[in-house]
């Protein structure tokens, strides 16, 4: 954090604008912008965002592997896998958890010393998207459930 400097950083360009301004050429206020008393621990934000998107990238592995390995009719079979996947549990927790982690330890600082206005920071988002994401939310999981044959209690 004193250095100011990120190290080995993947990037694309003018990325963050296009996302945020919609526009290749928009300004984005960075951390240098601000005075460092009113900065968030960027050492805490920059960890916790690759551990979260480094659980993502190892749940998409494992689920791959679990394709291949019930194409060939092995998947109750493979020791190896099937450790993984009792080890993985709990990653999709944890990587909501450090979501979380990065956001609001990203976020709050500037709301709570008032370098952004509460109002700034929510989302602007109407009372139908919420709706509609909450009852896609509920179809999905409706049929990912319903899918799954019922196993009788012995």
């Amino acid at each position: 954090m004193q250095a100011e400097a990120t190290r080995l950083a993947l990037g694309i360009p003018h990325g963050a604008s296009l996302i945020l301004t919609h526009r290749p050429d928009g300004r984005i206020p960075v951390l240098k912008d601000f005075p460092p008393a009113d900065r968030p621990n960027a050492t805490i934000v920059f960890w916790t965002f690759r551990a979260m998107v480094g659980l993502g990238l190892l749940m998409i592995a494992l689920a791959g592997w679990g394709l291949a390995l019930r194409r060939h009719a092995r998947l109750y079979a493979a020791r190896a896998f099937l450790r993984c996947a009792f080890a993985m549990a709990p990653a999709g927790i944890v990587a909501i958890l450090m979501g979380w982690m990065t956001t609001e330890i990203g976020r709050q600082p500037w709301v709570v010393y008032g370098v952004l206005r509460t109002a700034d920071a929510v989302s602007p988002h109407p009372p139908q998207e919420l709706a509609l994401t909450l009852a896609i939310f509920v179809v999905v999981y409706l049929v990912a459930f319903g899918a799954a044959p019922a196993t009788p209690c012995a």
